[in-house]
């Protein structure tokens, strides 16, 4: 908004951190909460700078956050914990090659998207039904990092789930993402507020909402999440469920799932945010009862 201040932490042996602000002042800090996405964002860098200036941050932990950020990482970990995610190849590099397109098509099939491994929002992500498609998405996507994810398309309908919670978390109605010709871009997720329609909750029967909640439960566990996460997944023909990815920190704008979701689940926005702070309360203090002295 053009007023932003500069702050900085000091450090004063004591639990908790104040800021002290550019105008020489200083102000108490009770609790981060980040709303910030990609990089130095949802990695578990402002996790790690809350862990050190020793205060509760809302969002998962250091390892939670950067787990559920790199898409390599967190399909292979849901994949052994016996979830479906799409079949994939991780490429790494800043250049495209023949080898790497012989590669991607000996083992996927088109359609394929392409995605840079730890970005969220649909930054740099293609879709590519042809070589020519493949070569410039992974051109594209090597501008933005030098791991990048090759997955195969998934037919099915775009599922969102809210997790909400630390050891004990509860979920929320699904949610369905309808986007009428593509998929769901940047533009579509934070500008164009016609890029999609939300139907919340979504239109399906008791088997496939239980099916859907308990692979979002089972996804937020095994990526060590806390606090809160937005689980997006997809649900086939078969009624098979396809998990797509994790967002530790889910947007919170007019247009996004999260608040919404928890809406039509009974909570508030106001009630939301109560519980958040609450619960990245309850976790440091977990945290600070069992850290070892140095």
């Amino acid at each position: 908004d053009g007023n932003r201040t500069p702050v900085s932490f000091l450090s004063g042996g004591q639990p908790g951190s104040p800021l002290r602000l550019s105008d020489g002042g200083t102000r108490r800090v009770d609790v981060i909460f980040p709303l910030l996405h990609g990089p130095d964002g949802e990695d578990g860098a402002i996790q790690g700078l809350a862990r050190l200036v020793d205060l509760p941050c809302v969002s998962a932990g250091i390892l939670g956050s950067a787990v559920g950020m790199d898409k390599d990482v967190s399909k292979r970990l849901l994949r052994d914990a016996g979830l479906s995610v799409a079949p994939f190849e991780v490429l790494f590099g800043d250049g495209v090659d023949t080898d790497h397109l012989r590669c991607i098509e000996e083992r996927l099939d088109y359609p394929l998207f392409v995605k840079p491994a730890n970005l969220g929002s649909s930054v740099g992500v293609s879709k590519a039904t042809q070589r020519d498609e493949l070569k410039a998405a992974l051109r594209l996507a090597f501008q933005f990092e030098e791991k990048v994810l090759v997955e195969q398309a998934i037919v099915g309908r775009e599922m969102e789930c809210s997790i909400l919670g630390n050891r004990d978390p509860m979920v929320s109605l699904p949610g369905e993402v309808v986007v009428d010709e593509g998929f769901y871009t940047y533009e579509r997720k934070y500008i164009d507020e016609n890029g999609a329609t939300l139907i919340i909750p979504a239109e399906i029967d008791d088997t496939a909402t239980k099916r859907l909640q308990q692979t979002a439960l089972t996804t937020f566990t095994t990526l060590e999440g806390r606090g809160m996460a937005r689980v997006d997944m997809f649900l086939l023909p078969s009624g098979e469920v396809f998990v797509n990815e994790v967002n530790t920190i889910p947007g919170f704008t007019k247009n996004s799932m999260y608040p919404k979701l928890w809406e039509a689940s009974g909570v508030s926005y106001t009630q939301l945010l109560d519980r958040l702070i609450a619960l990245a309360v309850e976790e440091f203090q977990r945290w600070r009862s069992r850290r070892v002295t140095r």
